[in-house]
């Protein structure tokens, strides 16, 4: 009964924060809704959640990004590329370059053939399929073929995750930041709480935290470490004898 009642709740308060998300994201772009719909109509997606959609733009208009990062092609790409028009628009000087990743070739293919002219000169899709990918004590997926600049935004929404030993994480932000010379990478992550969990224990707390209503989760990536040493000290422990990862334990403190 009570598990009934908090999934009630918990479905109720998406709904709210859903609805609000996609009034809000319209207000910024008076004609998303029509460019989303002509999208849609022409793919079998489902699209990414608003709430997700919504924290991107904010964090777009916040930073204005350069490079920017997107870990799965879909009707996002197009609401990324739209509010990166509308910033060009707004100062002919900023000069953002979107890279679209998607690991299925029959997707990549539809994107490709789908994406609006308009948007060629801001997004490159790249067919990079998806590959293992570890860090430290962590194990997941990310894309292979992802060109090498400094990113300073990434939209994680991809690729699959789920193996013969079940379900990992997307880690395509945590590649890119190893890399990228930027000092910060903001970004969004699309409900994948396993990755949300991954990236908490390596870049601490208070970088990502994840609302369970609004199903997303924003973030900022400072500078990590590229040879962690894990060790005892490393770790909490409780009188319980929970074993937890201390905050922060893997970030670079330089």
């Amino acid at each position: 009964m009570l598990r009934d009642l908090s999934n009630f709740i918990y479905w109720k308060l998406f709904a709210i924060y859903s609805q609000y998300s996609e009034q809000r994201l319209y207000y910024i772009i008076p004609n998303l809704k029509k460019i989303i719909n002509e999208y849609s109509h022409q793919t079998e997606s489902t699209g990414t959640k608003y709430p997700t959609l919504y924290k991107a733009v904010k964090n777009i208009i916040k930073y204005k990004p350069k490079i920017l990062l997107e870990s799965g092609t879909g009707t996002s790409t197009i609401v990324l590329a739209e509010i990166l028009l509308k910033l060009k628009k707004e100062d002919p000087t900023y000069n953002p370059k979107l890279i679209s990743m998607e690991s299925l070739p029959r997707w990549y293919e539809l994107a490709k053939k789908l994406l609006p002219k308009k948007y060629e000169d801001t997004v490159e899709i790249i067919l990079g399929e998806r590959e293992k990918f570890e860090f430290s004590m962590f194990r997941g997926y990310c894309h292979s073929n992802i060109p090498k600049y400094d990113y300073d935004f990434v939209f994680l929404d991809g690729p699959s995750y789920e193996d013969q030993y079940g379900d990992s994480c997307c880690l395509d932000a945590l590649k890119v930041r190893l890399t990228s010379k930027s000092k910060k990478i903001v970004g969004v992550i699309d409900t994948r709480v396993s990755s949300v969990f991954v990236m908490q224990n390596i870049f601490g707390l208070k970088n990502l935290r994840y609302l369970n209503f609004k199903r997303t989760s924003e973030f900022q990536l400072g500078n990590i470490s590229k040879k962690p040493t894990i060790n005892s000290l490393s770790f909490q422990y409780s009188l319980l004898g929970d074993v937890k990862l201390k905050e922060d334990a893997m970030i670079d403190k330089r």
